[in-house]
C-alpha cells in the first residue's frame, strides 16, 4: 500500500532538497519505500525523486564519494557454487625435475630421450559381486536343448521308405485282386472268394513287418504260415490272371508272363517291407 497523499501536494523540486539532506544523513541513496515514508508521497513521485538522486550522485562523484548506490541484487543462482567436494579433482601434475640434477640414465652412459609420467597409485580392491567398481554379472539361464537320439534321423528315413514300399505292395495286391475278381462269376460271393487269397497275403506281410517275435520257434512257425499263404495266393492268382489275359486278347505266351510280373512285384515288396520292419525296430532299441 502507498502512503496517503497530503492536502497540498508538493512537487519534485520542493521535495528534492529534503531528499538530498536525507541522502547525506544516511550515506546512501534512500530506497523508494523510505522516500514514500519520509515525505508521504506516492509511488510515482518516490520513483522519480530517487532517480534524480542517483543521477546527482553519479554527476558529482567527489562530493558523493561516500554515498553508496544500491544496485539490483544479483541472481544467486547465476553464481551458485557446488556444495561438497569436487567430483572431478584436478589432475596432479608431476613435479619438475631440476636441470642441475643428472639423470640416472645419463650417469650410466645412456641417454633418455623422454621422461615417462608416473602412474597414479591405485589401491588394490577385491572385485566382488555387488562392489561399486565391479560390472554386474548377467547370469543367463542355460537353455534346455532337446537332445536328439542317435537313431532318430535313421528311423524317420526308414519309416518314409516303408510307406513307399507299402504303396508298391498295395498296387501289386490290387492288380492281383482285380484279375481274380474278373475271372470269377458275376456274383458277389464268387468275387469275394476270388479276392480273398491276395488280400490274406497282404495282411500277413503287414503283421510280420510290424509285430516283432522274441521266440525262435514262433518266428519259424510264422514264416512257414506266411510261405503257405503266399504260395496259395500265387497259385490261384497266377491262373486267374492268365485266363483273364487270354480272354482279353493276350496270346503267344504273354498271357502266362503277365501274372509273373504281378506276383514278382508282390514278393519283392513283401521282402522289403519285412526287412524295413526289422531295421526300424533296431533303430528304436538304440
Amino acid at each position: 500500500m502507498t502512503a496517503p497523499a497530503s492536502i497540498h501536494p508538493r512537487t519534485i523540486d520542493d521535495l528534492y532538497p529534503g531528499a538530498l539532506a536525507l541522502t547525506d544523513q544516511l550515506g546512501e541513496v534512500p530506497s523508494r519505500n523510505r522516500l514514500m515514508k519520509e515525505f508521504r508521497i506516492g509511488v510515482p513521485k518516490a520513483t522519480e525523486l530517487r532517480e534524480r538522486l542517483i543521477a546527482q550522485v553519479a554527476a558529482d562523484p567527489l562530493r558523493w564519494e561516500r554515498v553508496e548506490v544500491d544496485e539490483q541484487p544479483a541472481d544467486p543462482w547465476l553464481y551458485a557454487e557446488p556444495i561438497g567436494p569436487d567430483p572431478l579433482p584436478a589432475p596432479v601434475e608431476p613435479e619438475p625435475v631440476p636441470a642441475d640434477e643428472p639423470d640416472q640414465a645419463e650417469a650410466d652412459g645412456s641417454r633418455r630421450w623422454f621422461r615417462r609420467r608416473p602412474r597414479p597409485e591405485v589401491s588394490p580392491q577385491v572385485r566382488v559381486d555387488g562392489h561399486p567398481g565391479t560390472p554386474p554379472v548377467v547370469k543367463v539361464p542355460a537353455l534346455a536343448v532337446k537332445s536328439t537320439p542317435p537313431g532318430a534321423a535313421e528311423r524317420v528315413s526308414l519309416v518314409r521308405i516303408r510307406w513307399g514300399v507299402r504303396l508298391v505292395l498295395a498296387l501289386g495286391v490290387a492288380a492281383s485282386i482285380a484279375g481274380n475278381v474278373l475271372h470269377a462269376r458275376d456274383e458277389i460271393i464268387s468275387q469275394v472268394i476270388s479276392a480273398w487269397s491276395p488280400l490274406a497275403l497282404l495282411l500277413t506281410i503287414e503283421l510280420i513287418s510290424r509285430v516283432p517275435v522274441h521266440s525262435r520257434r514262433l518266428a519259424v512257425g510264422r514264416w512257414a504260415a506266411t510261405a503257405l499263404i503266399a504260395g496259395i495266393a500265387a497259385w490261384v492268382s497266377y491262373w486267374h490272371m492268365a485266363a483273364v489275359a487270354a480272354r482279353y486278347g493276350e496270346t503267344n505266351g504273354s498271357q502266362y508272363l503277365l501274372p509273373l510280373s504281378v506276383d514278382g512285384l508282390v514278393v519283392v515288396a513283401s521282402i522289403c517291407l519285412v526287412e524295413l520292419g526289422g531295421r526300424i525296430a533296431s533303430a528304436v532299441k538304440r
